[in-house]
């Protein structure tokens, strides 16, 4: 096996210095999307034996400047911590870019020192123009997974390098940037293409939660998928226009997978939907079913209502003293706002009031 590899790692060595030499290059040696990142590196100018070109990092460059790049590093925070509990290492470093290939965010092992890694920092631009074919440059220009292994790097120095990558996207299903674990030794591709999917699809959720003028609904065919990042979500306006969803709702209602979407407000999109499921939608309470056509539905969970610009999502924690609170010291109003302020998770916000989820319930539906 490790002889049928290095003899593969040779053949791609050879094929792609003929390509750097204006040969042409067989469909078959590498993937389409390498073979395009290929062909953009070698209309840069960038030769395979060169060694990679890093831009110096300014004093300040761990320092991010624009609120777009704080808010993706925000929301891909914690997937960035899981991912890098199970997946990292000593020779791997695992990082986020955003759409113009700056790092943005990173993780990696304190005590390492790898050579080929080290150049990897926040603030620091991985471009092909520089360094080559990458997978985080693959996965910016396809809009796809990207996996990029030894030789299939463009140049040299990473023959032992293996990148993988997936892209993450905005409201509008454009891409905001990428999610990346790059290392000198070898992972399972489809194990980590399954985990890293999943951790796209979750920040991309939290990128959505922070649309804070909108009502937020969470759909899904299955209730167990509410929840969690295979759950679709719902920018609603308060007109009842619908301002963005994610890919999942996308897929689920057969919305276009990118751009802006059309006119549609939520009457239209559950238009199959009885009166009383329509009036529903954007009420408090457990998910329930409601039916798209004679022959599918999905389950609805109202999350949130439109949130203040700058209002801060924690609420003051009552006092070790304090008597619960009775059903009329919270009026239906404040009872809702403190759901909103804990995004949904209804039991957090009892616990803050007081009161039991039975009687939070009925508050709500006062």
């Amino acid at each position: 096996m490790a002889a049928m590899v290095l003899e593969q790692q040779q053949v791609l060595a050879a094929a792609r210095q003929r390509f750097a030499e204006g040969g042409a290059l067989m469909d078959s040696v590498v993937s389409p999307p390498v073979q395009r990142s290929w062909e953009r590196s070698r209309q840069a100018g960038v030769q395979p034996r060169q060694e990679p070109y890093y831009a110096p990092l300014a004093a300040a460059a761990t320092r991010l400047d624009d609120p777009a790049d704080r808010r993706l590093a925000r929301c891909v925070r914690e997937d960035m911590d899981h991912l890098w509990a199970a997946f990292g290492g000593r020779q791997w470093t695992l990082f986020c870019v955003n759409a113009e290939g700056l790092v943005i965010a990173q993780r990696e092992h304190g005590l390492a020192d790898v050579p080929v890694l080290r150049p990897i920092q926040i603030g620091r631009r991985l471009r092909e123009i520089d360094i080559g074919t990458t997978a985080p440059a693959c996965s910016l220009a396809e809009d796809a997974p990207a996996l990029v292994r030894g030789n299939e790097h463009y140049l040299d120095r990473f023959a032992t390098v293996f990148c993988l990558s997936v892209p993450l996207h905005g409201l509008d299903g454009e891409v905001l940037g990428a999610l990346d674990i790059t290392g000198t030794g070898e992972r399972d591709a489809e194990l980590l293409h399954g985990y890293f999917r999943q951790a796209a699809l979750s920040a991309e959720n939290r990128l959505m939660q922070d649309h804070r003028p909108c009502h937020l609904l969470a759909v899904q065919h299955d209730t167990r998928w509410l929840h969690s990042p295979l759950q679709g979500l719902l920018a609603i306006e308060e007109d009842g226009q619908v301002r963005a969803a994610n890919r999942v709702a996308r897929r689920l209602f057969g919305l276009p997978r990118r751009g802006h979407l059309p006119v549609l407000t939520l009457d239209g999109l559950f238009a199959g939907a009885s009166t009383h499921q329509r009036r529903r939608l954007l009420q408090s309470g457990p998910a329930h079913r409601v039916r798209l056509d004679d022959d599918t539905a999905v389950h609805v969970q109202y999350l949130r209502g439109p949130l203040a610009p700058h209002a801060s999502l924690k609420l003051d924690a009552p006092r070790a003293n304090a008597a619960p609170a009775s059903l009329r010291t919270h009026t239906t109003q404040h009872v809702r706002d403190a759901v909103a302020a804990h995004q949904g998770n209804v039991s957090a916000a009892a616990r803050q009031l007081g009161i039991s989820r039975t009687t939070l319930y009925k508050l709500i539906r006062a």
